[in-house]
């Protein structure tokens, strides 16, 4: 019997060695535990630093640009510093993605649409999708169309707000806009903010940004603990919030099925014959992926932009001065008022805390900084980037264009950041008056 619980014992130690043994060529990191690998020492700087961000350059002074980390079950490498990022972006043999619970259970158990999946199928995809975008929706006049018409609700919307209450929550203003900018992308439709599958799907996102993190769940690290406690570990709460949206996607696809429209989905349907990597999960997969990845960025970067205009009064009233100047009351800015000229490139920029939109021109010209990587690099760049980048740029140039952004004295907003799916700004409120 004590010749078995010493043979027992004698196994369970050697696993729990080996559990903390890191492969050849691993990148230097934190020391692993047993089961939990170097979860409490990111938990520790995290709390200690404040954001995820500054643990893991806290780490990159330690151990390199390449960190490696294992949380929970899932092997994690961090990198850090431009030159090594962009490095990563545009090295082929790091397109893949994991294939694991979290890359299956959102999509009802099967590794679907362009996020998660990665070799033949992604170039495959990557490429009928940018096609059919650049066709359907890029095209100038349908974009500005569209965009320029939810500009005119957004500022309808504030004005109402303002008879009501001046006060109001800045991170309120945007979310619903944003929705319906996307799905009149997937639609071909023009839809008000008031049909029910916007609420609906405007409620998932925001339950979906607010909740679920970009380094993972409980449950993506803990894999086994979906049977177990599913509700504490966040399995159940990731699952239910996807299949809410694939369930009113996947409506829309049987309906567009019968009413031909000129949207992303109608022309998709049309090419589900190209070949077996194309369906209509596919295509609801893929329409999820440009959901989410268009709401969370897009109302993220909104929050920031008017947050630090209301830090920095000085710089909104340059930015309404060039916006009265150049395109004047009378009209709304539209897509012919963007900034034109050469995108210069340069190594970085001085005081990179300090904000100064100035420090993108130079002599009048937009210049893009190498260092500033805002849609990513190489096959994995953003394929929305287009409408987002329309879609920031006609909200606030026509926000400021009708509005003055006032911080609330007894209510002043901090620089607080909230992680989510991607970093954002705390609710902060703000006295909004017409200019």
């Amino acid at each position: 019997m004590w010749s078995i619980l010493i043979a027992l014992l004698i196994i369970i130690l050697i696993a729990l060695y080996w559990d903390t043994r890191k492969p050849k060529n691993f990148p230097p990191g934190p020391k692993w535990f047993p089961i939990i690998g170097c979860a409490w020492q990111l938990h520790y700087l995290h709390q200690r630093k404040g954001s995820l961000a500054k643990a893991i350059q806290e780490l990159s002074l330690q151990y390199g640009s390449v960190v490696g980390a294992r949380i929970g079950r899932r092997r994690t490498v961090f990198v850090c510093g431009v030159k090594t990022i962009k490095e990563l972006y545009t090295t082929d043999e790091l397109n893949g993605r994991p294939d694991d619970i979290s890359t299956k259970s959102r999509t009802l158990g099967k590794r679907r649409g362009i996020v998660a999946v990665d070799s033949k199928i992604f170039l495959e995809q990557k490429r009928i999708v940018l096609k059919i975008l650049k066709e359907h929706w890029f095209r100038r006049e349908i974009l500005g169309n569209v965009l320029e018409q939810e500009v005119r609700t957004i500022i309808a919307d504030i004005e109402k707000k303002i008879v009501e209450n001046p006060k109001m929550c800045v991170n309120n203003l945007f979310g619903v806009h944003v929705v319906t900018s996307l799905y009149s992308l997937l639609t071909g439709h023009e839809t008000n903010n008031d049909n029910e599958d916007i609420k609906e799907l405007n409620s998932a996102m925001e339950s979906f940004s607010q909740n679920i993190s970009l380094i993972g769940t409980v449950f993506t690290h803990f894999p086994f603990l979906r049977h177990i406690c599913p509700d504490a570990c966040g399995y159940n709460l990731y699952v239910n919030i996807h299949k809410r949206i694939i369930t009113l996607l996947s409506k829309k696809v049987k309906e567009l099925k019968v009413a031909n429209g000129y949207g992303f989905i109608s022309a998709y349907l049309k090419m589900l014959d190209f070949g077996p990597n194309f369906s209509e999960d596919q295509l609801v997969a893929i329409s999820l992926d440009i959901l989410i990845g268009g709401y969370d960025t897009t109302c993220n970067m909104l929050g920031f932009a008017f947050l630090y205009m209301l830090l920095h009064p000085d710089v909104q009233a340059k930015v309404q001065e060039e916006i009265d100047r150049v395109v004047g009351r009378e009209r709304l800015p539209t897509l012919d008022d963007r900034p034109r000229g050469t995108l210069d490139e340069n190594s970085g920029w001085e005081n990179p805390k300090a904000f100064n939109p100035e420090r993108f021109m130079k002599d009048g010209r937009l210049t893009i900084p190498n260092n500033f990587i805002q849609f990513g690099l190489g096959k994995r760049r953003c394929l929305g980037e287009v409408h987002a980048r329309t879609n920031i740029f006609l909200i606030i140039a026509s926000l400021l264009q009708k509005f003055n952004f006032k911080a609330i004295p007894e209510n002043l907003p901090l620089l607080d950041i909230f992680e989510g799916f991607t970093p954002s700004v705390k609710p902060f409120k703000a006295l909004v008056t017409l200019r």
